[in-house]
């Protein structure tokens, strides 16, 4: 039943978190169990014109009328982890104190580091539409998807 509701699960561990995860977020139907207020997510960061995996940089927040949620934040510095990926597998869960009604946008705002010159992965903002729908936020070298698996 999750595994289709989430659509992208990675490995046995992947599974394992999402299910996890669920089970912290309710999903699962457990009897008795205390609720928790959660947002498990992943990211991944695109850009097809480099070679390997990115370098990124930056910030992806949701957005709420009164305040942002930081969902992950990356400074530019020397030593840049290169991931594609936002847990490298499975997904991350942080603590909110808001519900998913209070989500009005996903919003990326990240960098690749290059050489040269840093690449724009994702700059902008897209309206909420719910979870277990994956949002593509474009930049003008690449994309940075956010998959939002639940809130509550």
């Amino acid at each position: 039943m999750l595994e289709g509701e989430v659509g992208m699960v990675v490995g046995w561990l992947g599974r394992a978190a999402v299910v996890a995860a669920a089970g912290l977020l309710g999903l699962t139907g457990t009897a008795g169990a205390a609720p928790q207020t959660r947002v498990v997510f992943s990211i991944e960061f695109a850009n097809p014109g480099e070679s390997g995996d990115p370098e990124p940089y930056g910030a992806v927040v949701l957005r709420l009328a009164d305040q942002d949620r930081l969902l992950w934040h990356q400074g530019r510095t020397e030593q840049i982890p290169s991931r594609w990926r936002y847990p490298t597998t499975g997904a991350a869960q942080e603590e909110v104190s808001f519900t998913e009604d209070a989500v009005l946008e996903v919003c990326a705002y990240v960098s690749e580091r290059d050489a040269d010159s840093d690449d724009q992965l994702a700059d902008g903002c897209l309206p909420y539409r719910g979870h277990y729908e994956p949002y593509v936020i474009n930049g003008e070298d690449g994309h940075v998807t956010v998959n939002i698996y639940g809130i509550g």
